[in-house]
């Protein structure tokens, strides 16, 4: 049973014109072979009944024929008497199956116990005398005197035979018969049968054709419907043509279906794509099936890339634990959570809420994510914590570097007159390193004092190019253009920029002079300049040097951090101190073993920029 069922869902057809077609197919082919078999078998029988009135017509012919002539020569013996009895009798028999082509026919004497005639004579004149078997039906004739039709093989073949007693004054002398050969019945039956087959076979294929014609038409109606129910789903969607009959009223509800599901649609999508937060929806599987503009322009990731594709696959090489795939697998929503998600480019910080969702029924059909982007406000909340910082650091630099400059100057007028009194060379040396250090000294103590005091800035119109230039004369001056190639990538069409030339300057020699150190025996660094958007410009320094652990580079622009045997940690704390001033920006990309890269973002004019 269940094979059967199998098989009939395989056969099934799925398009509907094919069903309508098959179900045609049955109703007409069922009821015809039905008919046509009840006809054939109807048929066939009445062949058997003709056949069986002709020969008993045929036998009682004979019988009212035969009068009493059996009794004649009863004196003869038995061949002489046969013979006789043949000679007077067979042209009855060959009268009457002259008048009936097909049949056999003769006398049976159930004195003589022998066929007396039996015609046609041409073809069994040579039966004549002969005594039928004691299992021959027409002894069960002349013993019950009832007529009987046998159908069988006998003396002349595969033969219905009718036979009927013959009875004289209460007697059973003999029985009379009449029979066709069955094949000749079976043949003229055949003939019937392949009449009714063509008669029903015309009638099925002229079915079957209206079955097509009309079906098609169906169908083709049905298609026009099946055809725009895609279009319906589009953002602007074709509505259905006007049918005739009922398929016109199915077309109308749906176009007045589908509109109002597209205003809902509309309003809901207008919702989303429009929302400042991100949004993306998995399914149960965890594949994405939507995500708006916010989600794609915070994350990176386009729709096209994602529908469709298993969520997870976003953090495969990650360590990331994603709250949304937590919600879906354990049913734990999250609320603002804040988390470090691995964006195309870079890591960004999120604020996330995840919940599930339910379909009508309450069933569970995937999650959803909400989130907005925290990695501009932490980014601020950093640069202001770390501006309270050095000015805190500042100021207590600047008290410091006070206490111990005027100690440290009347050190140096002391050693000083002790140098100019003695002459001992090894005191000379001595107090020379002394001298010297004491410089080194009020080095530091300078550039604290630059930090926590910068100079007042002295605007003016500043050519990035040109300013790079100068820095990269001063450089390359310091004899490293030898071991270090210098490419330039500078836009022609840059406009100038509103800042302090000098200090701009020492920002670059800065960074250039880290970049030299940062490279072995040989390398390279390259200047790049762009117009970054429409109010700022950009400044890219970037060198093939041993690259900066990913560890470190959030403290490089720290006060007195450095990783330099001879260095005093203040020089790119004073850079951003510098570019912060300027309204700007620094940012560093670094990978160990692969160089790094400052970016400077300046604003063409910093007034304008801190008045927005």
């Amino acid at each position: 049973m269940r094979y059967i069922e199998w098989f009939a869902h395989r056969i099934y057809p799925r398009r509907l014109r094919n069903q309508m077609i098959l179900m045609a197919i049955l109703m007409v082919i069922v009821p015809t072979l039905s008919i046509g078999y009840i006809v054939e078998t109807e048929g066939r029988a009445a062949v058997l009944s003709e056949k069986e009135q002709k020969l008993s017509a045929v036998v009682h012919l004979l019988d009212d024929a035969l009068g009493e002539r059996f009794s004649h020569y009863s004196t003869l013996s038995r061949d002489e008497r046969i013979r006789k009895l043949n000679a007077e009798l067979a042209p009855i028999t060959e009268r009457i199956t002259r008048a009936f082509p097909g049949i056999g026919a003769g006398y049976y004497n159930k004195a003589l116990d022998a066929i007396i005639t039996y015609s046609p004579s041409a073809l069994y004149q040579n039966n004549v005398g002969v005594t039928i078997a004691d299992d021959h039906p027409g002894r069960e004739v002349m013993r019950t005197n009832a007529p009987v039709v046998f159908s069988g093989r006998q003396v002349r073949g595969d033969i219905l035979n009718s036979m009927i007693p013959i009875t004289r004054r209460g007697e059973v002398i003999g029985y009379i018969w009449a029979n066709e050969l069955t094949e000749d019945i079976r043949r003229q039956a055949w003939k019937m049968d392949i009449r009714i087959i063509a008669v029903l076979a015309a009638g099925l294929l002229c079915s079957l054709l209206l079955i097509v014609l009309f079906s098609r038409r169906l169908s083709a109606n049905i298609d026009i419907i099946t055809d725009g129910l895609p279009t319906l789903a589009q953002k602007t969607p074709a509505q259905l043509p006007d049918l005739p009959g009922e398929l016109g009223q199915i077309s109308r509800s749906v176009n007045a279906l589908a509109q109002t599901l597209q205003e809902t649609k509309t309003l809901n999508d207008l919702i989303i794509e429009n929302a400042a937060d991100g949004v993306i929806a998995v399914d149960r599987q965890g594949d994405v099936t939507t995500m708006n503009p916010a989600a794609e322009a915070i994350t990176g990731y386009t729709l096209d890339e994602l529908v469709g594709q298993p969520y997870a696959t976003l953090f495969a090489d990650t360590h990331f634990s994603s709250p949304i795939l937590d919600t879906l697998a354990h049913g734990t929503e999250h609320l603002a959570q804040e988390v470090s998600f691995p964006g195309r480019d870079r890591t960004i910080e999120l604020s996330v809420t995840t919940s599930r969702i339910h379909n009508a029924s309450g069933e569970l059909i995937g999650a959803l994510v909400i989130f907005s982007d925290l990695t501009a406000r932490k980014e601020t909340q950093r640069r202001l914590a770390q501006t309270e910082r050095l000015a805190t650091l500042g100021e207590l630099m600047a008290g410091v570097a006070h206490e111990v400059r005027n100690p440290l100057t009347a050190i140096r007028g002391y050693v000083q007159i002790i140098r100019q009194q003695t002459t001992l060379p090894a005191h000379q040396e001595y107090l020379s390193v002394v001298l010297n250090e004491i410089d080194s000294i009020n080095k530091v103590i300078q550039q604290l004092l630059d930090f926590s005091r910068p100079r007042q800035s002295q605007w003016q119109q500043v050519q990035l190019n040109a300013l790079i230039g100068e820095a990269l004369i001063l450089v390359q001056t310091s004899g490293v253009q030898a071991r270090i190639d210098f490419n330039t990538e500078l836009d022609a069409d840059l406009p100038t920029i509103v800042a302090d030339r000098e200090l701009l300057k020492q920002v670059l020699l800065n960074i250039l002079i880290n970049a030299v150190q940062a490279i072995g025996a040989r390398g390279s660094i390259r200047i790049r300049t762009w117009r970054e958007t429409a109010t700022h410009l950009a400044i890219a320094i970037e060198d093939n040097g041993g690259g900066i652990d990913i560890a470190l580079q959030k403290k490089i622009f720290d006060p007195f951090f450095t990783t330099k045997a001879s260095g005093t940690g203040l020089g790119l704390a004073l850079s951003q101190r510098i570019i912060n001033a300027h309204q700007g920006d620094i940012r560093v990309t670094s990978t160990p073993g692969c160089g790094a890269t400052f970016t400077l973002i300046l604003p063409i004019n910093p007034q304008e920029t801190s008045s927005e």
